[in-house]
């Protein structure tokens, strides 16, 4: 699926924050300038939260890394009808207090296109998010084992492709 969002600004869920290897990607895509990665500061609190209880402190580099990345929404009269955890509305009130046009989450139930759509916002899996932009990824280690391994089995195929692609 070749998903490509219109315009830079993309909202990441939580959930799509929890993994290292989708953090090196979010990193290089930012480095290239393909995307500006973008989430709420409850999704910071949210983050340090899961990998504190988890002794994986490694995210700190990385949220320190994008301090301007992080949103705080302006508070939006958006209705929780439609939406299965309305604690996720900060998702989208990220989203929209910072005019970007995609959501990536593995959460799809969440985040559902009939609510997000009329809102001018979309949804893409991390999986299918990264393998439409596996052209623009730069570094060389992202190789495909590790994506696999990382849950990433588009991404990998993608960025194998290419790698055969340029062979």
């Amino acid at each position: 699926m070749a998903f490509l969002p219109t315009s830079k600004r993309v909202v990441f869920d939580t959930n799509a924050l929890f993994r290292f290897r989708v953090r090196a990607l979010i990193a290089d895509l930012a480095q290239t300038g393909t995307i500006q990665p973008l989430w709420s500061s409850r999704t910071v609190e949210e983050l340090r939260a899961v990998l504190r209880a988890r002794a994986m402190p490694d995210a700190e580099v990385f949220l320190n890394q994008f301090q301007a990345s992080i949103v705080t929404p302006a508070p939006l009269p958006l209705s929780a009808n439609g939406f299965r955890d309305p604690g996720d509305l900060h998702v989208i009130e990220a989203a929209l207090s910072a005019d970007a046009s995609l959501i990536v989450t593995s959460n799809a139930r969440d985040f559902p296109l009939r609510q997000l759509r009329p809102l001018g916002l979309d949804r893409v899996s991390i999986d299918a998010f990264f393998a439409a932009h596996a052209t623009a990824l730069q570094s060389p280690d992202h190789h495909p084992d590790d994506l696999r391994r990382a849950g990433l089995s588009q991404t990998a195929k993608a960025i194998s492709s290419l790698a055969a692609d340029r062979g």
